[in-house]
């Protein structure tokens, strides 16, 4: 997310053109292209595009976007709108890191890749013959860390996968500056919860991480200096 780690947090970046449905046609274009149904709903093996792209705008600190939204998704779309707002929430708990913190190196983390579906279809032209589509391999997993003004860190995490997923990995606190003893804390869409605390030792930290989850992992040493 080269833009991002440049430029976060002196300007606010929106997410991509993520959308649940086939892109709008303009009246002006040749008529034999157009749609027999505007807005009409993607096919459903498509889903996971919109979890990735949703889940990478979120851990890359980007603000919530989501393109051709009608009323009428809230329902059709249950599984992806939820999803959506899951990943806003959590960001409304995390704004100082997400909103107004700096990009740093994140972890490296071993996670499985898994094949997403993706629907190719033009948004500034005619489309003879229809849309296209093709799949690639990603991280079940995203990741990105961001730190606060004051210090603290956070490890962002999204799932894209309808499975849960076990994962481990390791935090150096000096590698991000963080003098210990503080307290972590996992955020979610419910809330922020203590979870254990750290030194200035490499903190090992495994979980089991929830189906379509995602969590903000917070390395704090404000509360614990007090």
């Amino acid at each position: 997310p080269f833009f991002q780690a440049v430029y976060h947090p002196y300007a606010v970046t929106y997410g991509s053109y993520s959308s649940l449905t086939e892109p709008p046609y303009d009246e002006m274009w040749p008529s034999e292209y157009a749609p027999p149904e505007p807005l009409v709903l993607l096919d459903r093996k498509y889903s996971r595009q919109f979890y990735l792209e949703q889940a990478r705008a979120f851990v890359w600190g980007m603000q919530p976007t989501v393109a051709n939204f009608l009323p009428s998704q809230v329902e059709s779309r249950v599984e992806e709108i939820s999803y959506m707002l899951k990943l806003a929430r959590v960001r409304g708990r995390a704004m100082k890191y997400l909103l107004h913190g700096t990009f740093r190196r994140p972890p490296e983390l071993e996670i499985p890749e898994i094949e997403v579906e993706f629907s190719r279809l033009s948004i500034y032209a005619g489309r003879p013959g229809g849309g296209s589509s093709w799949s690639a391999s990603f991280p079940a997993l995203l990741s990105a860390a961001w730190q606060a003004d004051d210090g603290d860190l956070a490890i962002v995490l999204a799932s894209i996968s309808d499975e849960p997923l076990s994962i481990s990995f390791e935090i150096d606190p000096q590698a991000y500056g963080l003098s210990g003893p503080g307290r972590i804390y996992r955020i979610d869409e419910t809330g922020r919860e203590r979870i254990g605390e750290f030194d200035d030792e490499p903190i090992p930290l495994a979980f089991e991480f929830p189906p379509l989850g995602a969590w903000v992992l917070e390395f704090s040493t404000q509360q614990a200096q007090r």
